[in-house]
């Protein structure tokens, strides 16, 4: 059944005749014909009886056209509605801990005043979640603190380098040093994030290749639980350093003087190489790059 059979059968039964509707419609008459066969050949069932040249309906006929333009009226109404309201849609966003807290807000406050009818969903995870999350259409983009990201079905975006800190309780012993050094590592306590996590699997590398083992190891999943484990003197971390300016600046923490090379993080946006991006994604992806400048 299709919608021009609908708009043929009900075109016929206004102008009375086949004729009529065929130069109203713009179609000949042998193609009215064929749509009207069409459907009576689906329904089972005669539409229309003629009464010399001119038709009405038959008893089921007039059964159907009540439908028939109840469709046709609940197609024209999605079709107004959709283009009617373009702006109107929903993105979910993948975010790491990090971004949500420090970075995000100010973002989503002024994408929801410029764009109040898009509905905004956030799931939090790491980049080894959101590559399958994106592989599957479960998330429309996301935004990751990370090293280099080698997935090949996923386009990426650098926005900015993420300066990350070695950061120690105030009365630390590695305070003192002008120095800090992988091999002073084996004498203090760690606190890393949750598996998975770029910068705990860069401290996880760096331990292993220099065969270096911490006193211990305390994992939390939390990132200001881990900031405030680290002021209460429980550890060392690794943190971005945007995410701890504040604590630093009040010497509540203390950044230590890493001499090993770069960590190398970035601040990065992904998304899938094939994924259909809506006015609504691209809008947001055009904030995040005017406001995350890399």
């Amino acid at each position: 059944m299709e919608f021009r059979q609908l708009e043929t059968l009900i075109a016929i039964n206004n102008a009375g005749s086949f004729a009529q509707a065929a130069e109203n419609l713009g179609y000949t008459q042998p193609t009215l014909t064929a749509h009207i066969q069409a459907l009576e050949r689906q329904l089972k069932c005669k539409l229309f009886e003629r009464l010399g040249h001119r038709v009405r309906l038959t008893h089921k006929g007039e059964q159907f056209i009540a439908y028939a333009e109840r469709i046709l009226k609940l197609r024209d109404e999605a079709t107004q509605s959709i283009m009617e309201k373009p702006d109107y849609s929903k993105i979910v966003i993948g975010v790491s801990e990090t971004f949500s807290v420090v970075r995000l807000p100010l973002l989503l406050k002024e994408f929801r005043k410029e764009f109040p009818s898009i509905e905004i969903e956030l799931k939090f995870g790491d980049m080894a979640k959101f590559s399958a999350d994106l592989k599957d259409n479960i998330v429309d983009i996301a935004v990751v603190l990370s090293g280099e990201i080698l997935y090949p079905h996923l386009a990426v975006e650098i926005l900015c380098p993420e300066p990350m800190a070695l950061i120690a309780p105030v009365d630390h012993p590695l305070t003192l040093l002008s120095e800090v050094h992988v091999a002073d590592f084996a004498a203090s306590d760690f606190i890393v994030t949750q598996e998975g996590c770029a910068y705990r699997s860069y401290i996880e590398e760096l331990l292993s290749s220099s065969e270096i083992k911490p006193r211990s190891f305390l994992k939390v999943k939390n990132i200001e639980a881990i900031k405030q484990f680290v002021m209460s003197g429980l550890g060392l971390a690794i943190l971005p350093r945007i995410y701890v300016e504040k604590e630093l600046k009040a010497n509540m923490l203390v950044e230590l003087p890493w001499s090993g090379i770069d960590f190398g993080m970035y601040t990065q946006v992904v998304y899938h190489k094939d994924k259909w991006l809506s006015p609504a994604i691209k809008s947001f992806l055009e904030l995040i790059r005017s406001r995350i400048n890399a």
